[in-house]
């Protein structure tokens, strides 16, 4: 499995290497976190463990895609309530009486939603829909997702130095597998947790 991650870090560190200039490789890193953004947070850690870029370019361009990423929800929960194909989805109906939760609860609201698996979605997209103002907003995301990917990078380096010091694994490996190995945990325990509810509900026999 280790050989594994090391093969696929490699191969994306030799992809983006190639492009040479590593403003670049940071449009690559800030592209991915929109479809991967685990990966992109793993494979931004691994190149500047390797110095394929700077330290504070990679977190820039990863924790920039991610924020876009999460202001793009906004703008669909928004997008809702103005154009005819999105607005049969009757979004801000959904979110009717929590407008003035949001208003009030608003930085609790996005830096838990940040933390936590499956919040963000419904969350920023009710921001949207209730036309929640977008500069605290923005705000609020910005720095939820500057402490978030800060707090993942230093717990990569931190336990990746470990991993490195005790089973041998190049650096890159190393910092990049806590990541990946968190990102695989989620959906794990998601599951284990579905399979405990539905065995608690079946009826006794």
């Amino acid at each position: 499995m280790l050989n594994a991650w090391h093969a696929l870090v490699a191969a994306f560190g030799a992809a983006l290497d190639g492009m040479g200039d590593p403003w670049t490789i940071a449009l690559a890193l800030a592209l991915t976190t929109l479809l991967v953004e685990d990966l992109a947070i793993a494979a931004g850690v691994a190149l500047a463990t390797q110095g394929a870029i700077s330290w504070p370019l990679s977190l820039f361009a990863v924790g920039g895609g991610i924020a876009i990423g999460d202001l793009g929800l906004y703008a669909l929960g928004l997008g809702a309530t103005r154009f005819p194909l999105l607005r049969r989805y009757d979004v801000a109906m959904r979110f009717e009486g929590t407008r003035a939760t949001l208003l009030r609860r608003l930085p609790s609201a996005v830096l838990v939603a940040r933390v936590v698996p499956g919040l963000r979605l419904v969350t920023y997209t009710a921001c949207g829909a209730l036309r929640v103002p977008f500069a605290p907003f923005a705000a609020w995301v910005a720095l939820a997702v500057t402490a978030w990917t800060a707090g993942l990078y230093g717990l990569a380096v931190a336990v990746g130095a470990a991993l490195a010091e005790r089973l041998g694994l190049p650096a890159p490996v190393a910092v990049a597998l806590p990541i990946l190995l968190f990102a695989a945990a989620v959906p794990l325990v998601r599951a284990l947790r579905a399979s405990r509810r539905r065995a608690s509900q079946e009826p006794v026999r």
